[in-house]
């Protein structure tokens, strides 16, 4: 009798661990640049999304951070780039979250959904795909295609990109690293921003439009200068 119970318990303990794995959720978001495949010569009709093999998920979600609409695609693919974005979509898939073409801000995380709905939701897009002109996906708005996005998203042309390093306790971190950022980066200007009680932040900005940061970008990787947050305002 012991024994038996002894062996149920081992049971129920090892079913208990494999329920606690299973159930666990991966949390994975990222803020950054949307690039097409078209800007950057990329050709890949088989999907609609590429991102890097460090995303964890098979579903994406992609919400553009300026007018908060968003898509859920599961028809993409994932490899290794060198660049300023943080991922390459179809063009049919910015029109669709009405990306503005200078600052293509977005957020890219690991579809909560259930993935049952999000596989057909994400199989109705990909059917879409193959009607021209067609703009019409269940989260989003119904837009001309053939509008300029300055037109379709106006509120953006308002806003610019800032690069954020800190916070630092001491001011003289924040100096110093101003100094080293000047010697790297022309034309651009850069500041000291916060105080003893909240921290100091070195700030590269306003920068217009993400062709200017691409740049920078490159400038800023070469030398090791890549630990900033993006914000935008």
């Amino acid at each position: 009798m012991i024994k038996k119970l002894i062996i149920l318990f081992c049971l129920l303990s090892l079913f208990s661990c494999q329920t606690a794995d299973n159930n666990k959720q991966i949390f994975y978001e990222k803020n950054g640049f949307l690039g097409t495949f078209k800007e950057f010569n990329i050709s890949n009709d088989n999907a609609d999304a590429i991102v890097s093999n460090s995303f964890p998920g098979d579903v994406l979600k992609i919400t553009n951070l300026i007018n908060n609409k968003s898509i859920i695609l599961n028809n993409i693919k994932k490899q290794n780039f060198e660049s300023g974005r943080l991922l390459y979509t179809s063009d049919s898939v910015r029109e669709k979250l009405q990306i503005n073409k200078d600052i293509p801000f977005v957020k890219i995380e690991i579809s909560k959904l259930n993935p049952t709905f999000v596989a057909g939701k994400a199989e109705i897009y990909k059917e879409e795909r193959k009607v021209p002109n067609t703009s019409k996906v269940s989260n989003v708005e119904v837009i001309s295609i053939h509008k300029n996005q300055d037109e379709i998203n106006p509120v953006s042309k308002k806003k610019s990109i800032y690069l954020q390093f800190g916070s630092f306790y001491e001011v003289a971190y924040a100096k110093e690293l101003e100094k080293n950022l000047n010697s790297i980066i022309k034309l651009s200007k850069i500041y000291i921003d916060g105080s003893k009680k909240r921290g100091y932040y070195v700030i590269i900005g306003p920068i217009s439009k993400v062709t200017n940061y691409d740049n920078i970008y490159n400038n800023l990787k070469n030398k090791n200068y890549d630990g900033y947050e993006i914000i935008i305002k």
